[in-house]
């Protein structure tokens, strides 16, 4: 499933880099993809008989802190920054998307920080600092 997650995160950018989409403002490629999402999940709910929800004081904080800060914000950040300088200067970013994920569960769910994720974790930012400081070539047109 993650690996489907990255396929479908790289296709939507290559999509939205290379159609009208690109044009559209942030706020409406979000639009669409929540919408596009919401009837995916909805038809997934009812063939796997999926449709009871428990109302407690977590679950709609947890949809909340999701649906605001994850997809809202995080997505409306990464389509303005798509669409505004090449993708291969805010690709690296993606690369420190696990980093984040585990300093906020540290933080925020008390979760234990690992030795070999320290290690793990120096060598990506280590990565992206090389990919980020290498010098760029320049790519001659021979046509």
């Amino acid at each position: 499933m993650g690996l489907l997650a990255g396929l479908s995160l790289g296709a939507t950018t290559i999509v939205i880099r290379c159609t009208k989409l690109g044009y559209a403002p942030a706020t409406h490629v979000l639009f669409f993809q929540v919408l596009g999402a919401t009837l995916l999940l909805g038809i997934y709910a009812v063939l796997t008989n999926q449709l009871t929800f428990k109302v407690t004081f977590l679950s709609i904080s947890n949809l909340l802190f999701q649906g605001l800060i994850v997809s809202f914000a995080s997505f409306l950040m990464w389509f303005h920054l798509i669409k505004t300088y090449y993708l291969s200067q805010v690709g690296n970013i993606g690369f420190l998307t696990p980093i984040f994920g585990v300093i906020f569960s540290v933080l925020l769910l008390g979760e234990i920080l690992t030795f070999s994720f320290m290690i793990g974790g120096i060598f990506v930012v280590l990565g992206v600092i090389y990919l980020s400081l290498s010098p760029k070539k320049k790519i001659e047109n021979y046509a």
